[in-house]
């Protein structure tokens, strides 16, 4: 009996091919749809996850303050001996464009061992790996696409960012292009802290090129995380506990390499210090020798005064007496003259000879005494001058030594700046210090070269005098000459004269004696009074040199206690930057934050999401249609069935029959459709989603349990609406089921008791009216599953509105801001942040300085992460962002009150209202407590907003702590990419400019993330769409069918066959018609509900459903059903009359 319903069941699945199929096709793509849909997201984090793991993406990324030595490699090692560590190089430079622009290149080190190396395992796409130390290779993204292989690529910094500290090498050869798993996004390349803030290149250039003695970045990769997929929860938590065994490692290396800095560095400043102390005591004894050697040779003066005085008195006390010699002999010279008055005559002419000679004799003496006391003279200037030289030359050496000095702590502050031993602000700090070290020197070489000026000037007037001296002595010899001739004649004569008066000489020869004892007297005293006048010269001479030494010791004691003075505060302030000195800082970076790796997880959710939604309806769609197919197949076998009772078939083993068959049909198709949708909806998405990220694997595995899963549960519905479907039947007896079903009763319809419509109605009219109303089950049938094919496209058209309409309404009406410059409020002054709205100006900006931080909101237990949004007042606020209801355009102000906070956010805490209070966690020791006075409209990321008043009241600081400055441009989003690079160039030279970043780009990057997800909602519409031509096709074909005597009649009574087919059409069309008016409304509930499930926590989707949507759903379902009338069109031209009124009992 069995065998014979199996073979009645196969004959009837050749002899009804079409119901078959169409069983066939419509669980094929409701299971396909659904499986291939739930498969993507699966699909995604597959294939990305093989890629990550086949090009080793570090799972933790390590930076460091300091940068990391070989002690720190050595602790992760040891700490982590099943993880694999890889410390690296990394810096951000400069290349220029073919433009002319400068754009921010980042450069790592390419290590090629270890064979899970992140630094090595770069997908070369075009080229080769770099063999040589001028050789390179760049990431092949969109935006490099016109750098070629061989091109040449020069690295520079500018006079804030210095790479010949850290490159060795900065002109390469691009060899290749590669293709990284840190940067799948093709739009982001990440943020830096100079140029423009964003990186337009990545390049790889071998480790040797790298001179930095500390690495700047640690990959590190576990074999363990391997084992679990990376966008898994499984992942998340191994990793977790991974962060925290490097923390702990962390906690201790921060502190020992902080001993190890401050200990070197104390060392050196006590080092200094004791050297200061030597110097010190070393220049203080030296001055102190001097001081006495001043004391003594003022004592020496002080006694030599006295005795120069006594000596002048007795000089002049000889000079008197002298005098009076003179005069007692002048008076014995007049009685000789009177009493040799005979020889007067002969002895005038040798008196006045001897007279004139006697003349020229003393001025011989006196030009000779001068000439003697001028010769002294230049010799004491010669011993000045030569004091003063070396006094100068001391100078300078002194000089030489301090310059030397200060270079070498320029030197030793820069090299230690560049290798990140110390901070910018101690960089800066110390530069200062030596540029005002510099400024003393200066002066003190100014001096020099005043002293130097004058010893030139004296040592001029000292060659002038040695002249004056040389011509004087010349003259001298010449006059002693003429002396010499004039006294040889004058004694020639004087002997004649001697010899012709012997009397006058025994007469004379008393008055001689007295002459010569007179003369003596005169030498004695003229060589006293030389003396004295000798003595005298070098008492001032000695008095002049004591006041000279006495002022320059007291400058070089003064000199001496300003350099020590210097030094000792640059020891202090270094003991100070010490004390002030932080400790290093690890930060720790995960595939999280990293923008391409974390945006492509958050696609892959969101597809997740709408595929957990979205296709159950197809599958209930399908379900209801294979209901309607059975049912009608049931209805059509009434005679068979009544015959197989008769002859003695159980109910069991007729509903078998009719399960076989559709249970064939249901696991056939769920079976194709889910081999091939699993196959094509996850490629189709991967595919789309590959326009954004760069994922070259592309892993479309099965998952066999949700495909057993799948074909379970569709045959399980199957089986159930065979069951509903043969049930009723099987109860009736063999005889009622072999005759004909009775046609139901003709009565009244609504429609007929409303009379001035009925009686407008035509006759063909009122029987279609008729037969819609009378088979109520086949009408709810009809409309239920146009109504969900419309819900669906409705609903794909209506996600696409929703996200599309993000970019708008976030970009174009709330955030009303040009671009953003964040900076660091430690750091940065109220003279920086002038400096930043002055270069704003300079662009044709303005703005205000607001602060942005991201912050966690808690209401009991639940709890967000979210922006807090803070300005001035609500005027500052308003210029950057509108604030208003969604559903009303409301603008809302920001008051002192309270603050306000957008609708996802709300919703996430649990359906805040106004009025309600949230708890914020301003830091991670403070919370407070804010009352929410208004909900507003806000689509990326969740904000609250709020007034410095208010933040002053709840925190109890005396203001916002601003760390932004957001401004406007007069061009609005017109302003030129040139113009904003160069802004952002120029915003980021200024100290503290932490980055810059602009609407446009921000938005860009989003329009960007939602493209894929467009590409996909189309996808969806375009499977809706076919799902609806299918279940046009399976109504219309079941609706001629259990029609098809009717049709035949009226073919017989003389209908064209055009009649013929409106007669039934015109049935469809209404159907159709009222179906895609009921589909609307429903898929507009349903829009709200996928988009609400398909949304992540950061984002909200748009609410609202464009008209034209509604007008495209009802257009499709619309020529899908012309499209299927043309089909059957052709079949009701083709039924055969005959055999379609053949007699059924």
């Amino acid at each position: 009996m069995k065998n014979a319903m199996l073979k009645n069941a196969f004959a009837e699945m050749k002899k009804t091919k079409s119901r078959f199929l169409s069983i066939f096709g419509i669980i094929a793509i409701g299971t396909g749809f659904f499986a291939g849909l739930l498969q993507s997201a699966p699909a995604m984090k597959v294939s990305s996850d093989h890629y990550y793991d086949r090009t080793s993406l570090s799972d933790i990324r390590l930076v460091s303050t300091y940068g990391f030595d070989d002690n720190d490699i050595d602790a992760l090692k040891k700490g982590l001996p099943d993880v694999d560590v890889y410390p690296g190089y990394f810096t951000d430079a400069y290349v220029n464009t073919d433009s002319g622009e400068k754009k921010v290149a980042r450069v790592y080190s390419l290590d090629k061992t270890g064979e899970n190396n992140p630094y090595s395992s770069l997908q070369i796409v075009d080229g080769r790996l770099p063999e040589k130390e001028n050789e390179c290779v760049i990431d092949s993204g969109k935006l490099l696409a016109h750098y070629k292989v061989g091109d040449k690529l020069t690295l520079c910094g500018d006079e804030d960012t210095d790479i010949d500290g850290t490159l060795s090498v900065k002109e390469f050869t691009i060899v290749g292009k590669f293709a990284s798993p840190m940067y799948i996004s093709d739009a982001e390349r990440g943020n830096t802290t100079i140029g423009s803030g964003s990186v337009y290149m990545i390049c790889y250039i071998p480790e040797s090129c790298f001179k930095t003695e500390v690495y700047t970045q640690v990959m590190i990769n576990s074999d363990e995380l391997k084992q679990y997929s990376c966008y898994s929860d499984e992942y998340e938590d191994a990793r977790d506990a991974l962060e925290k065994k490097i923390q702990k490692i962390a906690d201790v290396r921060e502190e020992e390499r902080f001993d190890e800095i401050a200990g070197d560095a104390k060392k050196e400043l006590d080092d200094g210090q004791k050297e200061l102390d030597k110097k010190k005591s070393e220049a203080y004894a030296e001055i102190e020798k001097n001081e006495k050697k001043l004391s003594d040779a003022k004592k020496q003066l002080d006694e030599a005064k006295p005795q120069l005085e006594s000596g002048k008195k007795t000089l002049d006390e000889s000079k008197k007496q002298l005098d009076e010699a003179k005069k007692e002999l002048d008076t014995n010279g007049a009685t000789l003259t009177a009493t040799k008055a005979v020889l007067d005559s002969t002895k005038k002419k040798l008196d006045e000879t001897k007279l004139q000679l006697e003349a020229g004799k003393k001025t011989l003496d006196e030009s000779y005494i001068q000439l003697v006391t001028a010769k002294i003279q230049l010799e004491n200037a010669d011993s000045q001058l030569k004091s003063s030289k070396a006094q100068l030359d001391d100078a300078n050496a002194k000089i030489t030594s301090q310059q030397a000095m200060i270079n070498t702590s320029r030197e030793t502050l820069e090299d230690s700046y560049k290798k990140g031993n110390i901070t910018k602000e101690a960089y800066n700090a110390g530069i200062k210090l030596l540029d005002s070290s510099q400024a003393e020197l200066d002066k003190q070489k100014k001096q020099y070269e005043s002293g130097l000026e004058q010893y030139n000037d004296g040592l001029k007037q000292y060659n002038d005098g040695k002249l004056q001296y040389e011509i004087g002595y010349a003259k001298y010899e010449d006059g002693k000459k003429q002396y010499e001739d004039g006294y040889s004649q004058y004694t020639s004569g004087l002997a004649q004269y001697e010899s012709a008066k012997a009397q006058y000489d025994a007469g004379k020869a008393q008055y001689d004696a007295g002459y010569a004892q007179y003369v003596s007297g005169k030498a004695k005293y003229d060589s006293g009074k030389a003396e004295y006048d000798k003595n005298y010269a070098d008492y001032e001479k000695g008095l002049k040199e004591y006041n000279e030494g006495k002022t320059a010791l007291e400058k070089a004691k003064t000199d001496a206690d300003k350099q020590f003075a210097d030094a000792q505060k640059k020891i202090d302030d270094g003991r100070e930057k010490l004390e002030k000195t932080s400790r290093p800082e690890w930060y720790l970076f995960t595939r999280d934050d990293n923008p391409g790796y974390s945006e492509y997880g958050q696609n892959a959710e969101r597809i997740g999401n709408i595929a957990m939604v979205f296709p159950l309806f197809f599958v209930m769609v399908a379900a209801l249609v294979c209901l309607t197919t059975m049912t009608r197949m049931v209805e059509e076998q009434r005679t068979q069935i009544g015959t197989l009772k008769a002859l003695g078939y159980k109910n069991g083993a007729i509903i078998f029959k009719y399960l076989l068959y559709a249970l064939t049909a249901a696991t056939a198709g769920a079976v194709s459709g889910m081999l091939v949708g699993m196959k094509i909806f996850p490629a189709i998405i991967i595919t789309a989603y590959g326009m954004m990220y760069v994922i070259p694997d592309i892993l479309l595995p099965y998952d066999y349990i949700l495909m057993i899963c799948t074909t379970g549960v569709s045959v399980l519905l199957t089986a159930v609406t065979v069951y509903f479907s043969c049930g009723g039947i099987l109860h009736d007896c063999p005889a009622a089921l072999m005759r004909p079903k009775t046609p139901k009763s003709g009565k009244k319809i609504l429609l007929e008791r409303i009379g001035f419509i009925w009686n407008r109605l035509s006759f063909s009219y009122k029987v279609t009216m008729r037969n819609i109303f009378r088979y109520k089950r086949r009408m709810l049938m009809t409309i239920v599953g146009i109504a969900g094919c419309t819900a669906l496209v409705l609903t794909g058209f209506g996600v696409y509105d929703s996200v599309n309409d993000i970019l708008q309404k976030q970009f174009g009406e709330i955030s009303n801001y040009t671009g953003i410059t964040a900076y660091d409020n430690n750091t940065v002054t109220d003279e920086q942040t002038a400096k930043i709205e002055k270069m704003l100006e300079r662009y044709d900006c303005e703005g205000n300085k607001i602060y942005q931080k991201q912050i966690t909101v808690y209401n009991g237990k639940k709890n967000t992460e979210a922006y807090i949004f803070g300005g001035a007042d609500n005027e500052t606020i308003a210029q950057f962002v509108t604030v208003k209801d969604r559903r009303t355009g409301e603008q809302y102000t920001v008051t002192d009150d309270g603050a306000l906070i957008n609708e996802k956010l709300a919703s996430l805490l649990g359906g805040i209202k106004k009025g309600d209070t949230v708890t914020i966690a301003l830091s991670e020791t403070k919370r407070v407590t804010a009352t929410v006075t208004e909900i507003c409209e806000n689509y990326a990321h969740h904000y609250v907003y709020i007034t410095e008043k208010l933040y002053k009241e709840l925190s109890g600081e005396e203001g916002l702590p601003y760390n932004c400055f957001f401004f406007n441009s007069e061009d609005g989003d017109d302003m030129t990419e040139s113009d904003r690079d160069e802004l952002a160039q120029e915003l980021m030279k200024i100290d503290g400019v932490m980055g810059v970043s602009f609407k446009t780009s921000v938005a860009g990057t989003f329009s960007s993330m939602l493209k894929s997800l467009l590409f996909v909602i189309v996808v969806l519409i375009v499977s809706a769409g076919a799902l609806a031509f299918i279940v046009l096709y399976n109504l219309t074909n079941i609706n001629i069918n259990e029609r098809i005597r009717e049709i035949a009649s009226l073919k017989v009574l003389g209908f064209y066959d055009k009649e013929v087919s409106m007669y039934v059409f015109r049935e469809t069309v209404i159907l159709t018609l009222i179906g895609t008016v009921t589909g609307m409304v429903f898929g507009r509930f349903l829009v709200d509900f996928v988009v609400k499930t398909a949304e992540i926590d950061m984002v909200m989707f748009g609410r609202t459903v464009h008209p034209m949507s509604f007008v495209f759903s009802g257009l499709i379902t619309i020529c899908f059903a012309v499209i299927v009338m043309l089909f059957m069109h052709r079949r009701l031209m083709k039924v055969n009359m005959v055999e379609a009124l053949k007699s059924v009992e």
